[in-house]
């Protein structure tokens, strides 16, 4: 029962008037237990979702509980576009998205300006293919920085830096409606902060206001007694795993379906290993990637490894690495065939029905738990190293889909269907124009493609590269001819980009919002979420990176070793460049923003030789949990380039003392 007045006046520390004082054990038990209050704001629908709750906020981890399956699925399911459609009348003809009620002033404003922004994403159409160079066809008219408003974006910035309102999730209804339904007329990083601020959870968000807040302000000795009071708010809980690298793909499969959905930071560690913190944790993800891509799981739409006419690199000298069972493993992967996927990553077409039957089950448990990867390293702030193709990334974000997306997939096939498809149309165009029945039989047996009849090019009713997958029953047995072309076209453009991967897709979403709602990521265009997964792909300009490294312990940034160092860095390839920054910091990717972005930031210092040794016979080591490169004074540039390419090519595979 609840405390009465004469309780809590005794209790108080006295009687109250005419009131006997109470016995000291009541006192007691009164002040020594805990009572837990429990309440909410009384919303009928989240204020920050602009109706329908699609920007509520949920602690991570709580996957669809608001949304249902809305929160999985698309509002409207990607769809391949019938060839011919013009996309950008679909596009121009579609409904603005709506406005919540505080937005209804600057309505028509707001949709002038998606009209404009939609015609600048598809302005190549307003032109036949000959007229546009085929390197501007997917470009915008205008680049994207033009669109974005700055007061809407200092306005917003504020909202999201209020304690108060982040706490309280009382956002205005007008954040979620104008980021979700008109986000170009925000920044990237304006709508990564949102993201942050209403997707991962209450801690995340107060962790990130705190960042922002500490970059913003300079400490002082009030500041620093509430920059802890506010970590202390915001602090995450860590759940340490332990696995083995010989199961790492297993052992990963595993750990996400126990941990994924759990709003504690994961790192990860290995047996036999004393490494922890940051750098395991980052290798993890980059290493899980490179198994994913493994050819023996069919998981990928791919093309054939093209030949090389260089002869074979010889073996490194395995007594030079650095640790001990790194460059065994290495030989071991170099036997390992991984897809060849110039275009990005695409799931491998599987005949299915609508249900997803006749997908293999490990297929569907792969890419849930790709979802689910890709979901956690997100919350987490790490890097997975799996560069999708942009189709990949339009069905996430539920677009139309069509004949052009093939460009972005497979190249040489989207030439051969674009050839055959302008047959078509033709064939079309024909027959619409009429007249006699003969004249009209002999020009439409005319057309051929490169002198070839099409009924003489060998094609039958199955999917390019994969003979079993026949896109009608009995596809088989049914020759392409003239007047069955544009039915070609259609399934096989169908089946690549959408029937033969609706299941595999589904599976990537459900994982994915096992953690938080894919639907999200709709602020972000495909390439955007490339980086929000990946991270930056940045060149390392010397000037400018000897401004965002540290120098300590022997080395400043006029060391001759450091402008060596630079110069070895700038002459690195694209994949040495990747090997190096994971030998560095154990992600072969820079972080979103690049390596400003890169905390801890990293730190060159000197490795001091044993008395009588030589710098040149040590290799660089590393502490990759503090971002801390251990480098030599070589004696020269050429023996400094040599001892880093060895380093990073086989001191990797093992986390140990140095």
């Amino acid at each position: 029962p609840s405390p009465t007045a004469r309780e809590l006046a005794a209790a108080a520390g006295g009687p109250a008037a005419g009131m006997p004082s109470l016995p000291a054990s009541l006192s007691q038990r009164l002040w020594g237990a805990v009572y837990t209050l429990t309440y909410r704001l009384p919303m009928e629908v989240d204020e920050l979702g602009g109706g329908g709750g699609r920007g509520s906020v949920e602690p991570a981890g709580s996957g669809r509980s608001s949304e249902g399956e809305e929160g999985v699925r698309c509002a409207v399911e990607a769809h391949v576009l019938p060839p011919g459609t013009d996309p950008l009348l679909g596009a121009l003809g579609a409904a603005a998205p709506p406005l919540c009620a505080e937005s209804e002033g600057a309505g028509a404003v707001l949709k002038l300006l998606w009209f404009l922004h939609r015609l600048n994403e598809h302005w190549a159409r307003l032109y036949s293919t000959a007229e546009v160079p085929e390197a501007q066809r997917g470009a915008p008219a205008l680049p994207p920085a033009v669109f974005p408003n700055s007061k809407l974006n200092a306005k917003l910035m504020r909202q999201l830096q209020d304690p108060l309102a982040l706490c309280s999730r009382s956002f205005p209804s007008w954040c979620a409606t104008l980021v979700n339904a008109y986000p170009f007329l925000f920044s990237f990083g304006t709508r990564r902060l949102f993201l942050h601020s209403t997707a991962f959870g209450l801690s995340r968000a107060l962790q990130r206001l705190h960042a922002h807040a500490h970059e913003a302000s300079s400490s002082s000795a009030s500041s620093g007694a509430e920059s802890r009071l506010e970590s202390r708010l915001g602090r995450l809980p860590r759940q340490k795993v332990r696995i083995s690298r010989s199961r790492l793909l297993d052992s990963a499969v595993r750990v996400m379906e126990l941990y994924a959905a759990q709003p504690a930071l994961l790192e990860v560690e290995y047996f036999g290993e004393v490494g922890t913190g940051l750098g395991p944790t980052l290798e993890f993800y980059a290493l899980v990637s490179h198994d994913l891509r493994k050819a023996e799981l069919d998981l990928w739409y791919h093309e054939e490894q093209p030949i090389s006419d260089e002869p074979p690199a010889a073996a490194p000298d395995s007594t030079e690495a650095p640790l001990g069972g790194a460059a065994a493993e290495r030989a071991r992967d170099k036997h390992e065939k991984l897809v060849h996927a110039p275009c990005g990553l695409f799931p491998r077409p599987v005949a299915q029905e609508a249900d997803g039957s006749g997908v293999p089950k490990r297929t569907i448990q792969l890419f849930t738990f790709i979802g689910r990867l890709c979901a956690k390293a997100m919350l987490d702030g790490r890097l997975v190293d799996l560069c999708f193709a942009p189709p990949f990334y339009r069905h996430l974000l539920c677009c139309e889909l069509g004949l052009e997306d093939l460009h972005d997939l497979s190249p040489q096939l989207f030439r051969s269907l674009h050839q055959l498809q302008a047959l078509a149309s033709e064939r079309s165009r024909l027959l619409r124009a009429g007249g006699k029945p003969a004249e009209v039989a002999a020009a439409v047996a005319s057309l051929t493609l490169h002198g070839c009849p099409v009924d003489q090019l060998g094609l039958d009713f199955t999917l390019p590269g994969f003979p079993d997958f026949e896109l009608k029953p009995g596809g088989a047995d049914v020759d392409v001819t003239i007047d069955n072309l544009g039915e070609y076209v259609r399934l096989v453009t169908d089946a690549l980009l959408v029937g033969g991967v609706r299941a595999q897709l589904a599976a990537f979403r459900q994982g994915f919002s096992d953690v938080f709602l894919v639907s999200r990521l709709a602020p972000f265009t495909p390439s955007e979420l490339d980086v929000l997964l990946n991270g930056a792909r940045e060149r390392w300009d010397k000037a400018t990176v000897i401004e965002l490294l540290k120098f300590d312990h022997g080395y400043t940034r006029s060391s001759a070793a450091i402008s060596h160092l630079l110069d070895v860095i700038a002459d690195l390839t694209d994949a040495q460049l990747a090997s190096f920054l994971k030998f560095v910091t154990g992600s072969p990717r820079l972080p979103v923003g690049g390596l400003a972005r890169l905390s801890p930031r990293l730190t060159i210092v000197q490795k001091k030789p044993e008395s009588g040794v030589s710098p040149d016979a040590y290799l660089p080591s590393v502490m990759t949990c503090a971002n801390y490169l251990k480098l030599p004074d070589y004696s020269s540039k050429e023996v400094m380039r040599e001892r880093i390419l060895t380093a990073i090519n086989e001191g990797q595979g093992a986390f140990l003392l140095s």
